[in-house]
């Protein structure tokens, strides 16, 4: 797919709105930098800006969202102007975004079920559902993570690719990295897994630990997936990479090829942390997934051995303290699950309230921005499962 050409026009702070795609800083009083293009989806982004002294920006019209754009306005002009750039309603974005979620997933399991039957697999819809997928991460990206944990728990293999790749996306972004990049690594994630077409039904589903033998047949997945994508056309060395070396580990230890310290590349480093994420925090048939906090502790746990410090830190500054979709326990009793995450307030996130543990019961579903709530702090993130609760129904809302 090919993306429209950058239309750079340089806008004072003032004069940036909702709905604005900002690239670069070209004035400001002090030395922040901005780690990530996006979009502008709320005013306190703007906020978040100004006092850090930012005072003019890079926006690229092509990738803002309005429902009119004035053609004739020079790409150099410094606006001051007072009119609004209109976007699409938020919850417009946000059905797109599950509609072309849904269709990912259904391309997915289309592609395991031609290569499980020896049929080559054409990545150009592929391709185009990424770029539709990367701009939803940037526009709607607090719908989307909710989306990536909602798990049919029988459908683990490809929901988990699915979300691994989404979540490399999002690191990578959060990293700096340009968009082809992104979409790459979206890819790589989608088909990482792909060679467990080739193991054994018995072995892949088991509902409990391996045994030594069934382990070294589980292990060879990570050949499978490596000889089955060089064999197809349009596998960037991105890709194929990650479907290849996403078990490896920095001390020597991982497998296949016991890589080890500079033979990973960052790119593997990041795999390597987010399918360990994504494993640990997904539902299956046989046991619910940990709390995201949980899974960062273990995560940290592993750096300098398995993980990589560095981009360990920085994957949970990009998911957050409290990550969407993560259910939290209030001091007041109250849980609530974790929506859209506070950029200034991390600790004070936006949830949906929906039990109260003082009673034991299920409460009336209610959006609580606890920036706003003095008396309400988090006391925990805690399992679902616990409490006898399903949050599917609370994040596909």
């Amino acid at each position: 797919m090919t993306s429209p050409k950058a239309d750079i026009r340089t806008i004072n702070i003032d004069a940036l709105k909702e709905g604005m795609f900002v690239v670069s800083i070209t004035s400001q009083t002090g030395k922040t930098s901005i780690a990530q293009s996006g979009r502008i989806t709320q005013a306190k982004q703007v906020t978040v800006l100004k006092n850090k002294g930012v005072k003019v920006v890079n926006v690229d019209w092509s990738r803002s969202v309005f429902a009119e754009q004035d053609s004739d306005q020079k790409s150099t002009e410094i606006s001051s102007s007072s009119s609004k750039p209109k976007k699409r309603s938020g919850e417009s974005e946000k059905q797109a975004a599950k509609k072309l979620f849904n269709e990912a997933k259904s391309l997915q399991t289309k592609y395991f079920k031609q290569l499980q039957q020896g049929e080559p697999i054409d990545i150009e819809p592929m391709e185009k559902a990424a770029e539709g997928l990367i701009d939803s991460l940037e526009n709607q990206s607090n719908a989307m993570l909710c989306l990536a944990k909602i798990r049919a728990k029988d459908k683990y293999l490809m929901e988990h690719s699915l979300n691994v790749g989404m979540l490399l996306a999002y690191f990578g972004r959060s990293l700096g990295m340009n968009r082809t990049k992104q979409k790459q690594l979206l890819m790589g994630g989608m088909l990482h897994d792909i060679g467990k077409i080739n193991t054994p039904d018995e072995i892949l589903h088991k509902p409990g630990r391996l045994t030594d033998d069934e382990f070294v047949i589980m292990r060879e997945h990570v050949v499978h997936s490596h000889n089955i994508l060089k064999e197809q056309e349009g596998i960037s060395k991105i890709m194929l990479e990650i479907a290849s070396n996403h078990h490896e580990r920095l001390d020597g230890l991982g497998y296949p090829n016991q890589l080890k310290g500079d033979e990973l590349s960052a790119y593997t480093r990041m795999a390597n942390i987010v399918d360990c994420y994504d494993a640990l925090t997904a539902d299956r048939v046989y046991k619910s997934g940990m709390p995201p906090t949980a899974a960062f502790r273990i995560l940290l746990s592993g750096v300098g051995t398995q993980f990589d410090k560095a981009l360990v830190e920085k994957f949970i500054r990009c998911m957050g303290v409290y990550p969407v979709g993560t259910l939290v326990k209030l001091k007041s009793g109250k849980l609530g699950v974790v929506v859209e995450r506070n950029e200034l307030k991390p600790l004070q996130p936006v949830i949906k309230q929906v039990f109260n543990t003082l009673t034991n019961t299920h409460t009336e579903v209610k959006l609580v921005d606890l920036s706003k709530y003095a008396h309400e702090e988090i006391e925990s993130a805690v399992s679902a499962r616990d409490y006898g609760i399903s949050l599917d129904r609370y994040l596909s809302e």
